[in-house]
């Protein structure tokens, strides 16, 4: 029996709720929940990113995101169909590229990314995954013969 069947969600501890509500909005990540306090303060606001997938974002943060070296939650991932339209979506609704999308350059793993960071400085990846990808070879390979591939990353 497989235990868990996926990610539920992630939550970020925000130092501005409401520009981490219109950045993840800008994302296309709605706001569809909030949980207040007592006192009418917000306490978790759900964003949704699937039926089943959600972005928490909790107020109160007071101080600055881990660098990459940090141990930690180093960065997320977001997949996207078309990378070239999604850049062309994030320079309209003002998110600055922290890298620049490369002409048809892929990383070692055959996929195409680009950087962006949040309100807080959190890294997000943003990746279109490609059909022949190691990741999904991988998959293919774990399903025929339960067993993980090992590659040796390239300098």
């Amino acid at each position: 029996m497989q235990a868990f069947s996926s990610l539920g969600h992630f939550n970020l501890k925000v130092n501005d709720l409401d520009a981490s509500i219109k950045f993840y909005g800008a994302l296309g990540f709605p706001e569809f929940l909030r949980l207040n306090q007592n006192d009418g303060s917000p306490w978790i606001v759900y964003l949704r990113i699937t039926d089943e997938l959600y972005i928490e974002l909790l107020p109160g943060g007071t101080g600055v995101a881990a660098d990459e070296r940090a141990t930690g939650l180093n960065h997320l991932c977001l997949t996207t169909p078309d990378i070239e339209a999604t850049a062309a979506h994030l320079e309209a609704v003002g998110i600055a590229l922290t890298s620049p999308l490369k002409p048809e350059h892929r990383g070692v793993d055959g996929n195409r990314g680009m950087w962006i960071t949040d309100p807080d400085g959190n890294r997000i990846e943003i990746m279109e995954m490609a059909s022949d990808c190691i990741q999904y070879e991988a998959i293919k390979a774990l399903k025929a013969t339960g067993q993980p591939t090992a590659l040796t990353r390239p300098l």
